[in-house]
């Protein structure tokens, strides 16, 4: 009876562990900044969603706290940045796609980008001008710069999506903004094939 007790015990306090990475809490993700030694960035996970879930998303609130350490663990970035931007959509999306449980992750993976983008940043036609690229952590898949800087009243977009709220949550390692809808990797793919065949550099001009 007490060994039963015992495995029981045991059992338990390895589905314990397993569970840690994705009931909330801090995750790190590697940087490398140019071939050097990668530092950590520390990723909490549970205040991002919270954050999140008060302004409204919470369908992107719920699939981050389960799947961003997925997303961004054990992964190293070649970039000059420490600070990565999340773009949260609407719950509307999630229920027109049918997400009722989880997206994809590779979908998750395509709205995190490895690089600091607020909106000073994006509403510069110097900085981010029409047609620029911005690297995912969806390999090979970057985004693009649709904001149309023509006029002061544009609002910013990224692949045809608008910016609709800054700064959902920002602590100096990571930005969440609101989006309009999920961004479509085929509308870079279509209109911007040519991002395909060269590496990516965070923000580039076309």
């Amino acid at each position: 009876m007490a060994s039963r007790f015992f495995n029981f015990l045991l059992l338990l306090s390895v589905f314990s562990v397993l569970l840690l990475p994705i009931i909330g809490g801090e995750t790190s993700i590697a940087v490398d900044h140019n071939n050097n030694e990668p530092a950590q960035i520390r990723i909490d996970t549970e205040k991002i969603s919270q954050a999140l879930s008060d302004a409204g998303y919470l369908s992107m609130s719920l699939s981050l706290e389960v799947a961003l350490p997925t997303v961004i663990s054990s992964t190293t970035i070649n970039t000059s940045s420490s600070v990565i931007t999340i773009f949260a959509p609407p719950d509307d999306p999630f229920y027109k796609f049918k997400y009722y449980r989880q997206p994809p992750i590779t979908l998750l993976q395509y709205h995190v980008a490895p690089t600091k983008l607020d909106q000073e940043t994006l509403r510069s036609p110097a900085a981010t001008p029409h047609g620029s690229k911005i690297d995912t952590f969806l390999p090979g898949h970057p985004l693009v710069v649709t904001t149309q800087h023509n006029t002061t009243e544009a609002a910013a977009s990224i692949n045809g999506v608008q910016i609709t709220q800054w700064n959902i949550y920002n602590d100096g390692n990571v930005v969440v903004h609101g989006v309009a809808d999920f961004f479509d990797p085929a509308y870079q793919t279509i209109l911007y094939p040519w991002f395909d065949d060269t590496a990516c550099n965070n923000v580039t001009n076309v």
